[in-house]
């Protein structure tokens, strides 16, 4: 691949969840991009207790659709890393995205093997193609867990590491809002 004009983000946020949303945070952490956002009340995740390293704040609530919904709130875009974009997970980030009127952008990532994940030239241009277009400042990173796609969080990284670099323009993070909206799920 040749080399791509990276995208300048500001902050990158996400649930803290292991997999997909952890990649993101480390891909900040590493890069100095500020990061942050919300996660269930007890820090919780699949792993017990989200890290202290990354730098999120709980909800008021242990449910995982409430810091999903408030994390695509406080964003200005979404990508989703998925190995099933059909799991519950990824349907109701997506169904969130639709319902706030908020860009969202779907990598799928699929094993051909044991340990070999590809991923498509296309994919990164496509991807640089969306965050160009819609510009977002405050980038929230989603998708599947480590558990279900073991080396998603790495892959993560690795995928952002070839498209995304600091911003030199500062923007807020947490913002000024209520720690958990009116949430109505179905």
């Amino acid at each position: 691949m040749n080399k791509l004009q990276k995208y300048k983000i500001s902050v990158i946020i996400s649930g803290g969840q292991t997999g997909a949303d952890r990649g993101g945070l480390d891909f900040a952490i590493k890069n100095k991009i500020p990061h942050g956002g919300w996660c269930p009340l007890g820090r919780k995740a699949e792993d017990g207790k989200i890290p202290s390293i990354y730098s999120l704040i709980e909800t008021t609530t242990p449910l995982y659709p409430a810091r999903t919904r408030m994390n695509i709130r406080d964003s200005d875009a979404t990508i989703i890393f998925s190995s099933d974009i059909n799991s519950k997970g990824s349907t109701l980030t997506i169904k969130f995205c639709i319902e706030l009127k908020k860009p969202y952008f779907i990598v799928i990532l699929e094993r051909k093997k044991i340990k070999d994940v590809t991923v498509p030239d296309i994919t990164f241009k496509n991807l640089l193609k969306w965050l160009n277009k819609n510009k977002p400042e405050i980038l929230n990173i989603a998708g599947t867990r480590e558990s279900h796609f073991l080396g998603i969080q790495k892959i993560v990284k690795n995928i952002l590491e070839k498209v995304i670099e600091k911003s030199a323009k500062e923007k807020e993070w947490p913002p000024k809002r209520p720690a958990t909206p009116n949430l109505i799920f179905d």
